[in-house]
Order: C-alpha cells, then sequence, then structure tokens
C-alpha cells in the first residue's frame, strides 16, 4: 500500500512539473512583445484601426477616428492596458479638455472574453489618447 501511495504521489508531482513547465513557457512568450525583467510584456506597434465613436465620446467625427496604438502591455497576473492616439479633425476638436469613460468586451484568439474600461481625453488641439485597461487578471469568460 506504501508503495502505491509513493507511485501515485511522485505521478502526482511530475505531473505538475510538466504542466507548471508548459505554464512557464508559455507566459515566457507572447508574440511581439518584451517582457521588462519579470514583470510585464510590453509591445511596441505601430498598428492602425478605426477607433468607433462609442469609446472617445466626441461629438462630429462620425462613427470612427483613424488611431495608432502605441502600446499594448499585459502583467503576469493577467491584467492588460492597451493605448491608443490619433487626431481629431480641426471641426470636430472641443473647446476644452474632453475627458469620456467607456467599456469596451472582445473576444481574444485564446477564446477569452476581455472587458476593458476606457478612457478618452481628447484635447482642444485635436490630439486624443485612449488608453483600454482590463484589471480582471485576464479572468475572462472562455
Amino acid at each position: 500500500m506504501k508503495s502505491f501511495l509513493h507511485k501515485i504521489i511522485g505521478g502526482f508531482f511530475l505531473t505538475g512539473l510538466v504542466l507548471g513547465n508548459s505554464s512557464v513557457r508559455a507566459q515566457a512568450h507572447i508574440e511581439g512583445a518584451v517582457q521588462q525583467g519579470k514583470g510585464a510584456y510590453v509591445q511596441k506597434t505601430d498598428r492602425t484601426e478605426c477607433i468607433t465613436n462609442t469609446l472617445l465620446g466626441v461629438p462630429g467625427i462620425g462613427r470612427c477616428l483613424p488611431m495608432s496604438q502605441e502600446k499594448f502591455m499585459v502583467t503576469p497576473s493577467g491584467s492588460a492596458m492597451s493605448v491608443w492616439k490619433g487626431v481629431v479633425p480641426a471641426t470636430a476638436r472641443p473647446t476644452q479638455r474632453l475627458v469620456y469613460n467607456a467599456t469596451w468586451t472582445e473576444a481574444n484568439n485564446d477564446g477569452v472574453t476581455r472587458t476593458y474600461n476606457t478612457v478618452a481625453v481628447t484635447m482642444p488641439d485635436g490630439s486624443v489618447k485612449l488608453t483600454l485597461m482590463d484589471k480582471d487578471n485576464g479572468h475572462g469568460k472562455k
């Protein structure tokens, strides 16, 4: 009986090592991202998308605004942040600083659905910065 228990415990230990090792390998590689020490993975990008005005809250720009993603970051705990910058057309620029909060939900390639809290800041000179933050530690719905 004692030998049987030792074999089972050894099997669980070996399984734990294998699963832990594959998890570490997965965390050590996020495509195009550089890990900052043992901390967050940061991906500098030059991606451009037409960002929906439901995230920007700027009257007069229509359905969307072309913006460039400056940074995407994921922490080891699973939190994520994305930063986008763009310029509002002169006809739609606010007379004073405009701050707009919203939420954005998206499904990732891994099947996890993330819900981001967003903050868009539009300045009178037309510059707009959109920050999306998911502090749910990556525990989205599968």
